[in-house]
This record gives structure tokens, sequence and C-alpha cells, in this order.
């Protein structure tokens, strides 16, 4: 067995990392989430940029609700726009948890695997997009997954495809009941309940 290395779990210390100070920065009130419309009013591409930084942020950290963060675009852009902007972030952040995982040295993870029974693991590799799909259907941390899943060395497009597919839904939902954000509206109350 090889020795153990902390650089060899560089990406997953990294995304620890981002997650402390994102948390710290949060919690202290020098960075907040109410203001990102405010911010973006009447600016549509400054708006899917900022977006696309807090998913790319939120692939990094797992820090940012991934529920308030479609709902946020949702309020900012219309419905079409939202859709297609939240559609590209998610991928954006499934495919940033995957690579912290692919690109992180897995021979103590399989060491770990080789003790126990391989046919829970081995499924990963045999039903790739049904598990993809199926893990990410139960609502489990999304990064979480990733970075499991890049370490399980899980093909790329399966992950992304059956990852992506199980999220959209809810996704969808979201977008749809924060464009219509209307407390006495049933469409609203609908989508958040679905």
């Amino acid at each position: 067995m090889k020795k153990f290395r902390l650089r060899d779990y560089l990406p997953v210390l990294i995304m620890v990392l981002c997650a402390v100070i994102f948390g710290v920065l949060l919690a202290t009130g020098v960075i907040d989430l109410d203001t990102v419309p405010q911010l973006v009013a009447d600016r549509p591409v400054l708006a899917v940029l900022v977006v696309l930084g807090l998913y790319v942020l939120k692939g990094f950290s797992g820090v940012v609700v991934y529920n308030a963060l479609v709902v946020v675009v949702s309020l900012v852009l219309p419905l079409p726009a939202a859709l297609a902007v939240n559609g590209v972030g998610t991928a954006v952040c499934l495919s940033i948890s995957y690579a912290m995982g692919r690109f992180t040295k897995t021979e103590s993870l399989e060491s770990v695997l080789d003790r126990h029974p391989k046919r829970y693991f081995s499924a990963t590799q045999e039903y790739g997009f049904a598990m993809c799909f199926a893990i990410h259907m139960l609502g489990l941390n999304m990064e979480v997954l990733g970075l499991l899943l890049g370490m399980l060395r899980v093909d790329y497009l399966t992950y992304l495809a059956g990852s992506w597919l199980a999220i959209a839904p809810g996704m969808v939902c979201l977008v749809i009941a924060g464009n219509s954000l209307d407390f006495s509206s049933p469409v609203f109350w609908i989508f958040l309940g679905i």
C-alpha cells in the first residue's frame, strides 16, 4: 500500500478550503446572496456572468444553496433565459465537483474498497447512467456525489447525463415557481410542492 501523501488529496482540500472561506464570508455578512438581484437588475449579461460564477463557486465549495440559486436566477431573468442559464450552471457545477474527484489520487480509496464487498461499488461502472440518475434523485449533496463518482472513475458523459437529467425536473419546477413568485398563485404552490 502506498504511503499517504497530502498532495494526493489536493483537489478535495481545495473544495474544503473554498467551502470554509465562503461559509465564513456568508456568516460574517461580507457576502450576501440577497443583494445579487439588486446588483444585476437591468444588466442581463452581468446577471448571467454573476450567476455562472456562483455556480462555479458552488461546484468548488458546495456552500451555495442550489435551490436558492435557481430561484434567484428566475427572479432576475425571464423564464426561457432562466431555464437556459440554470441548465448550463447545473452542468458546470456537476462538472467541477466531478473533476475534483477525478483528479484526486484514489489508491487509498481503492484499498478501502478492496476490504469491503465490491458489488456495492462496481455498480457505478456496470450501471453508470442508472446509478448516477438514481443517486441524484435521492436529493443528496451534488458536490459530494460528484466528488465520489469522480473518484470511482465513472465515465464523465455518463455521469453528467444521468446526474443532470435527475436534477432537471426539480430545477424546472423551481424556475417556474420563482418566475411566478406570487404567494396567492396556485401555480407557485403547485410547482413549489413538486
